[in-house]
């Protein structure tokens, strides 16, 4: 189904902002819900209209005018955190969202996931039909309980549900690139178990190209799509960042046993004392090395014609480019 109009949640975020300006290029209105007192200059400079709004409470009565696809990209995104807040936007502003956009006679819902539904005990080729049985904190749980609810809507609006790679990357990433870039340009970045260990990434623009292919797809409602393109390891992947931004590589490596010692310390200091922010390392950080990390997108490319354009050194090349 052809996408007319298309509401993003999450607009403002490092996948949502991308999503829409791929969605502007290809010529389709976006509205996007965002909460109240939010910087929107940037997305008003794409055109893209705004809503204020916020999924955990009253949504606006227009909000839903003329809209075909719903993007939901809505989401607290932390590996630390009160399970209240978790629970409120993750899986709770997710059930209303997907009732409020039922009822008011949006076709489609496009729903982004994450492979944190999966505990990260060692994936060498897994794909969609792996379970879903993270407990490893609040963040993994309620993504779990966004898929339920998403599973559950699909009989009264036709889902889609997407899980991108694990480290997704782009221009307008404040995370992942920026913290590698900075520890190795100051001489700290140390791998873990000597980086050996792969994983499954996702440039941001193919992930979007791919998030637009899911969702003008026809089929069943409740289809989950894994959206990931290369596959390296942490070495290689620290080894290109550092190339591409004209860095030493790192060369020290960690025991992963100490560093999974110390983020169970630190997070039993944090819930003992307790302590303000988040622990420097926690159990699912820890978790990232603990096997590979190999996930399938054969089923996007197969049925969806997917077929990520961008390679890890054009994609860090473009991170460069923004970042200058």
């Amino acid at each position: 189904m052809k996408i007319s109009r298309a509401l993003v949640t999450g607009a403002n975020g490092f996948i949502g902002s991308n999503l829409c300006r791929h969605l502007i290029s290809a010529q389709v209105p976006v509205r996007a819900l965002v909460l109240p007192g939010e910087d929107v200059i940037a997305l008003q400079q794409q055109g893209v209209e705004i809503v204020w709004g916020d999924i955990t409470g009253e949504l606006p009565v227009h909000l839903f005018d003329g809209i075909s696809h719903v993007f939901h990209l809505a989401a607290i995104a932390f590996d630390w955190g009160d399970w209240s807040l978790f629970w409120k936007v993750n899986a709770v502003g997710t059930e209303r969202l997907l009732q409020a956009a039922a009822s008011a006679g949006v076709p489609r819902f496009i729903h982004m996931s994450s492979l944190a539904v999966h505990a990260y005990t060692g994936h060498v080729d897994s794909d969609e039909s792996t379970p879903a049985d993270s407990v490893i904190n609040h963040y993994a749980v309620s993504k779990r309980l966004a898929e339920e609810a998403a599973q559950k809507a699909a009989n009264s609006i036709h889902v889609t549900i997407i899980r991108p790679g694990m480290v997704p990357y782009g221009p307008g990433d404040r995370l992942t690139i920026p913290g590698m870039v900075d520890a190795l340009r100051r001489g700290i970045y140390a791998h873990v178990d000597g980086g050996r260990r792969r994983v499954s990434l996702v440039q941001v623009d193919n992930l979007a190209d791919g998030m637009l292919l899911a969702a003008q797809r026809d089929g069943v409602s409740g289809a989950v799509y894994v959206l990931a393109d290369e596959v390296v390891s942490w070495r290689e992947f620290a080894d290109a960042v550092a190339d591409a931004f004209s860095l030493p590589r790192a060369k020290r490596s960690v025991p992963l046993w100490l560093v999974s010692s110390l983020a169970v310390v630190l997070e039993s200091l944090y819930r003992a004392l307790p302590l303000k922010g988040a622990p420097l390392l926690t159990r699912y950080r820890a978790s990232l090395f603990n096997g590979d990390l190999v996930f399938s997108s054969a089923k996007a490319r197969s049925e969806l014609g997917w077929q990520p354009a961008v390679t890890l050194q054009e994609g860090l090349r473009r991170v460069r480019e923004c970042t200058l």
